[in-house]
């Protein structure tokens, strides 16, 4: 047996049981004499599955991080100018390349990118264009039109390497942006390639695989000079890589061999030498798309041809094994319908109330309905139904002390705001105290005798309002008004004292990311969402807070599927939901934001469970 202090010069440590498991501990070995088995803490690798991109295509362009990362062009069919987004767990779209074209190099961040060169009909390009997070830029024209670079860098400083010029065809030359103009490096590449890949800076990037039927030469880049590094252990072309990668760790994955085989395999740099990591993806992909770093990779689209593909992974190398909640497929309402409200304490206690039946929300086919419907975790009964027929109104409180408060009332047009509520008692519903004024599509919070709405429209006509309402049990009262006079299908969840209001609508057609906090007066502003959307769940509280779902209608419209958590100072992507589409307009403030519901064209969705890691000890073969 290897004697492990005679290499590290020091002795095994003896212990009863395991030490604190974190990153002082990572690399360490120790025997633990109680399970008798030697240890050590190292990282666990893997990819796993996200969503799909929109747009199927191979030879793609891209840049960014992880969880904020730009597929552009491509190739399907014909050449690709979309451009998407991924924040996680969703892609959405955004605005096209002004050049259709495909294999093109890409640098720097989603609010900050570089896309250069690539094919277009005639060969290759030197154009070039600067993203802002929403739109492309003409810059100024590269020094030397190239297909199938090497991108890395970022948007003032990028670095394009080798690629195809044709005629004369493969080339090592360097190409250097300033954020203005392209300059031609002195350092040609030692090996002239094309279908590489690149990640780390312009001043030093590491460049590996390429060509047909593929190499795994690898260099370095200083600025100014190419230095042969340490080789990838196969021969890869159409490869991807960590594009936040740097020179002393960073990933390539996917590609294609020799034989033309999409390959799965991740080669991982260590900053002198190549491992294949233990981690594979799903399927061979080539010609694909890739950004993140080392550590937390993103793989996207891909071949082969002719079709391309929308898959996307996630690579994770990390002590911890992070887990999360799952969303799962519950009961279908009786009276299909949309736009009603949603109370209760749990997935397995809701009610859906009101809501309208019809295939657009005008007349004649817009009939607001009247029906409440309880839900047991399996299935929705009927019960006794509102005394009105309204949608787009406001809940709160539980199935057996609930509140439903405005909305849109008549059940055939002209539909009114209405100022009304109605209190339930777990079988009956009885009139309740008039509001303070009509208010429909907004938020609400809290429960049967100390609840909270805020937003939405009011009137007749209706326009938009900032009123916030508070309830004491008894009677209305004008609360703190909203910072924002302009928010409509905004969600929110919380206590009447604590409530938390995030995202929303407001007009011309655009959504809010934002977040705002009531203190029981007043208004806060709190962290960005991810994803600005509108009409989607919320549930929890202040502190502790979910949101799922949910329509966006900037730039251009579509559903969401993410699902977001607030864990008190931040939100983060953590899944996606069963199914795409707007969700309740009112969030069930009365749930926890690990059981709670969410009801998406008439079907019920259940969530349980919330983000968590935990980090396990690997036990050593021991002989």
């Amino acid at each position: 047996m290897t004697d492990y202090s005679g290499i590290k010069g020091t002795r095994v440590k003896y212990l009863s049981s395991d030490p604190t498991l974190n990153t002082t501990t990572e690399g360490q070995v120790w025997y633990n004499s109680t399970s008798g088995s030697n240890k050590t803490l190292v990282q666990i690798k893997s990819w796993s599955s996200t969503g799909n991109m929109g747009t199927a295509r191979y030879l793609i362009g891209s840049f960014g991080a992880q969880d904020a990362a730009v597929g552009f062009g491509g190739y399907s069919g014909g050449y690709k100018n979309e451009t998407e987004e991924y924040t996680g767990y969703t892609w959405r779209n955004s605005g096209n390349i002004n050049t259709a074209r495909f294999n093109p190099g890409g640098a720097g961040s989603l609010t900050a990118g570089l896309g250069f060169g690539g094919f277009v009909p005639g060969g290759p390009s030197n154009a070039t264009e600067e993203y802002d997070g929403s739109t492309w830029t003409n810059g100024n024209n590269m020094a030397t039109a190239v297909r199938n670079p090497a991108g890395s860098g970022t948007q003032t400083a990028g670095l394009s390497s080798g690629g195809n010029a044709g005629p004369p065809g493969v080339t090592g030359t360097t190409q250097e942006y300033d954020g203005t103009n392209w300059t031609t490096s002195p350092g040609s590449m030692n090996f002239a390639r094309e279908n590489a890949t690149g990640f780390g800076i312009q001043t030093a990037t590491i460049v590996a695989g390429g060509n047909e039927p593929g190499v795994n030469a690898a260099e370095q880049y200083d600025g100014s000079t190419w230095t042969t590094v340490s080789p990838l252990n196969s021969p890869v072309f159409s490869l991807a890589s960590s594009a936040n990668g740097t020179t002393s760790h960073g990933i390539t994955f996917g590609g294609a061999s020799p034989a033309g085989t999409g390959l799965t395999q991740t080669e991982e740099w260590d900053g002198s030498t190549w491992t294949i990591s233990p981690a594979s993806l799903a399927a061979g992909k080539w010609k694909l798309g890739g950004a993140g770093t080392g550590s937390a990779g993103l793989k996207f689209a891909g071949g082969p041809p002719p079709s391309g593909n929308v898959a996307t992974e996630e690579y994770s190398s990390n002590i911890n094994v992070e887990t999360t909640g799952s969303w799962a497929t519950g009961g279908t309402l009786n009276n299909p319908r949309t736009t009603g409200s949603i109370l209760g304490t749990s997935s397995t206690s809701m009610l859906a109330v009101g809501g309208y039946r019809g295939p657009t929300p005008s007349p004649p086919s817009f009939q607001t309905q009247n029906s409440v419907e309880s839900y047991n975790g399996s299935s929705w009964t009927a019960v006794t139904a509102l005394p009105i027929y309204v949608t787009s109104g406001f809940g709160a409180g539980t199935t057996t002390a609930g509140l439903h408060m405005g909305g849109s009332e008549n059940q055939s047009p002209p539909h009114q705001s209405t100022n009304k509520s109605q209190l339930y008692n777990g079988s009956s519903w009885s009139n309740g105290p008039t509001m303070t004024q009509s208010q429909q599509l907004g938020a609400s919070a809290g429960t049967q005798t100390a609840a909270l709405l805020w937003g939405g429209k009011t009137g007749h006509p209706t326009s938009n309002t900032n009123v916030t309402q508070e309830y004491d049990g008894s009677s209305w009262t004008a609360g703190g008004a909203h910072p924002v006079s302009n928010i409509t299908r905004t969600m929110g969840t919380g206590i009447q004292t604590a409530a938390i209001n995030f995202g929303g609508h407001n007009t011309p057609p655009a959504d809010y990311d934002t977040t705002f906090f009531y203190n029981g007066s007043s208004w806060t502003s709190g962290p960005t969402m991810n994803i600005a959307r509108n009409a989607a769940m919320g549930a929890g509280t202040s502190t502790l807070a979910i949101c799922g779902g949910g329509y966006m209608y900037s730039p251009p419209a579509a559903s969401s599927a993410a699902t977001e958590w607030f864990d008190g100072s931040s939100w983060t992507n953590i899944a996606n939901n069963a199914v795409a589409g707007p969700s309740s307009f009112a969030g069930p403030g009365g749930s926890a934001a690990s059981d709670c519901l969410a009801l998406v064209n008439s079907v019920a969705y259940e969530w349980t469970g919330q983000p968590a890691s935990t980090t396990t000890a690997s036990t050593l073969t021991t002989s």
